[in-house]
């Protein structure tokens, strides 16, 4: 797993180190975890010979609940490995399980943030051979029909500037657990079903340069890439074909902006009345 300055220059690459495994506040979280997870949560799992055994990686899943940092850290400290998620700054307010998201190493996200400075501790956390999860859709999907939406770049310029190998995730389930917009709460009744599907590392060697992710073209062609795999792995779990068209984030329509609709609403009332 050679980084790409250390490919081009024929140094040994900083990003070789070994896998982080679960130790400390990881250990007791999946302490005080196990209890909750172990009758909650059921998982069925395909493509796990896809995972590296060795050395940091990239894990990119498509985005369907508030619960899926949740459960996608749950899956793998049940492998004794520890994941660093980037999560919505948000979610580390939650009661308890906030708390447990910053013991664990979760890499808050702010949206109003330059997107360079949300990377920057993420690169860190790859050279260090951790285990680093990224959900490229930067939000819930959008989507009415719960298929991923465009993915943004971030994952493709982890990719291009680290060389660590990037895992597609495919999930499907949490929608069903928790769902995506106007939830009404969770569902914590035992042995709700969550599937995984782990592609093979997405090919991008020969987008790999000295460049890395100053390689715009580059950029582009490994976020497509990246989404395609994902995209595939989710029609293979849901047993459909995948639609050739990928939702824009931005079209106002469906679950997601009706949400905004009541939000919006819900807001201009508070102001009338305060006036």
């Amino acid at each position: 797993m050679r980084s790409v300055w250390a490919s081009a220059m024929g140094e040994r690459s900083p990003y070789n180190e070994a896998m982080s495994a679960v130790s400390g506040f990881y250990t007791f979280a999946k302490g005080v975890l196990t209890p909750i997870m172990t009758p909650w949560i059921k998982f069925t799992v395909t493509g796990e010979e896809n995972l590296p055994t060795e050395g940091g990686f990239l894990l990119v899943p498509n985005h369907l609940s508030n619960v899926d940092p949740l459960c996608l850290c749950w899956y793998f400290m049940k492998r004794d490995t520890a994941v660093r998620f980037l999560a919505k700054k948000s979610m580390f307010s939650v009661p308890v399980f906030g708390w447990i998201f910053k013991g664990m190493g979760l890499i808050p996200v702010n949206r109003d943030s330059n997107p360079s400075a949300v990377l920057a501790p993420t690169r860190e956390a790859l050279k260090a051979g951790e285990v680093v999860g990224i959900f490229p859709e930067g939000t819930l999907t959008r989507d009415p029909d719960q298929w991923p939406m465009e993915f943004k770049s971030g994952a493709a310029r982890l990719a291009l500037d680290t060389g660590v190998p990037v895992i597609p995730v495919s999930q499907w389930g949490p929608q069903d657990i928790m769902a995506p917009y106007n939830a009404k709460g969770i569902d914590m009744r035992p042995g709700r079903r969550v599937a995984y599907h782990f592609g093979e590392p997405v090919d991008l060697s020969d987008l790999m340069s000295p460049a890395g992710s100053q390689d715009h073209e580059a950029v582009n062609e490994a976020t497509k890439r990246i989404s395609d795999a994902v995209r595939a792995g989710v029609g293979k779990l849901r047993g459909l074909p995948v639609p050739e068209q990928v939702w824009d984030p931005a079209t106002q329509a469906g679950p997601w902006w009706e949400e905004e609709l009541a939000k919006k609403a819900k807001k201009a009332k508070k102001t009338r009345k305060k006036g």
